[in-house]
């Protein structure tokens, strides 16, 4: 082999690698708590615009989402919360999504972190949440079996009188 096709084969197979051209990923991080959709909503946006001071961008508590520009090193990096209301086993939970784009995953696991402690500090420890009761569903009343003749006395007639 020449001296110039080392590295070109070199360059080659890092490049298959995947570790010359490094792909962009996606990354985000959930997790469950056990506190009211309202107050884990509210706590974000406080968390977000009060505590760490960032920018929102866009939010919509209806939907549950918050947009917001992650400040590091005078870089800014598109962020997302996504407060979801579900229900499992019969009981109500609220999973929150972070994504930070552009950051490590730790990033996104701090602010989980940093939201749970502001619910436990503000909110209290959490509650088994109550479960959520299907409709009623009432059985007829049984009546008790009676046959068509009994408690009933026959009709006196007339002539028996």
């Amino acid at each position: 082999m020449s001296s110039r096709s080392i590295p070109a084969v070199l360059a080659s197979v890092l490049a298959l690698s995947g570790l010359v051209v490094p792909g962009t990923a996606e990354a985000k991080r959930q997790h469950e708590v056990r506190y009211p959709y309202a107050r884990v909503w509210n706590a974000a946006l406080r968390m977000v615009r009060v505590d760490m001071r960032l920018p929102i961008t866009d939010r919509d508590p209806d939907t549950g989402y918050m947009l917001f520009e992650y400040i590091d090193q005078d870089r800014r990096y598109p962020g997302s919360i996504e407060i979801v209301a579900t229900e499992r086993e019969k009981r109500p939970v609220v999973t929150v999504i972070i994504s930070v784009s552009g950051m490590p995953s730790y990033v996104e696991q701090m602010m989980l972190d940093k939201l749970e402690k502001k619910l436990g500090t503000e909110y209290g420890a959490p509650m088994d949440p109550p479960k959520v009761e299907d409709a009623p569903t009432k059985e007829p009343e049984k009546k008790p079996d009676v046959k068509p003749d009994e408690g009933i006395e026959p009709p006196v007639t007339p002539s028996e009188t």
